[in-house]
């Protein structure tokens, strides 16, 4: 597929080594999907029919029956197979809804053909089963120092792994919109922009237009104050 000439950095280099075992019928088996920001692909108790991979773009899980209102509980960036944990947990619906973003670029494939390579590919399989942990692990943590986080403690946090996870040459850029952060972390828009704007008042973010800049010492700043609150809990 020419587009993966495209990609580069850490989700090309992960995206080609996924896909670096499977045979040819898998290529000619996937559609290059485009996705605009905001767009749900996928719902909440649907029937599992594909397998979307995500390429490019971010994407969150969300959860509406909280009070009947959106409970933003996981993003998720490059790469990751929504509808694979379904498969392999031999279950026949979506378990969550899914909506991007930002602008998104997908691989999508029938369950079937997903199901018919990843069970033969055990390069594919080996770190299917190996993202899908370490999720699971990182959101069971997470969860645990959320928990007893308040106020912009819970977006610094946000903020320190989101640099770890998707920083690129010691800097990580994000256009959210202060809905979704409120959104993301269970607090109410007003408080996050009162947050936000403290934060870059401290020094501890910059910002360039509508995009919130992250640089080493910004993240360096933020994990220095934010440690030492999450070692007392």
């Amino acid at each position: 597929m020419s587009f993966l000439a495209t990609l580069d950095g850490k989700e090309g280099a992960y995206l080609n080594r996924y896909l670096s075992h499977a045979p040819r019928w898998v290529f000619e088996s996937m559609k290059v999907v485009k996705k605009e920001a905001k767009s749900v692909f996928i719902d909440e108790n649907a029937p599992v029919d594909r397998v979307y991979i995500l390429v490019s773009g971010t994407v969150r899980a969300i959860n509406y029956r909280i009070r009947g209102n959106a409970y933003d509980y996981i993003w998720f960036d490059p790469v990751w197979a929504f509808g694979a944990m379904e498969i392999f947990s031999d279950i026949p619906l979506y378990m969550t809804t899914l909506m991007t973003v930002t602008p998104c670029t997908m691989l999508v494939m029938t369950k079937v053909n997903f199901e018919r390579w990843i069970w033969e590919d055990k390069n594919a399989l080996r770190m299917e089963v190996q993202a899908m942990g370490s999720s699971l692990l990182d959101q069971n943590r997470r969860g645990r120092v959320f928990l007893f986080l308040q106020g912009r403690d819970r977006i610094i946090y946000m903020f320190i792994k989101n640099y770890e996870q998707f920083g690129h040459d010691g800097e990580y850029s994000t256009q959210v919109s202060r809905q979704d952060l409120a959104e993301r972390s269970g607090m109410s828009v007003k408080t996050v922009n009162r947050a936000v704007k403290n934060m870059e008042e401290e020094g501890l973010i910059g910002r360039q237009g509508r995009k919130i800049i992250i640089r080493e010492e910004h993240y360096l700043k933020m994990k220095a104050y934010l440690e030492p609150i999450i070692n007392s809990l």
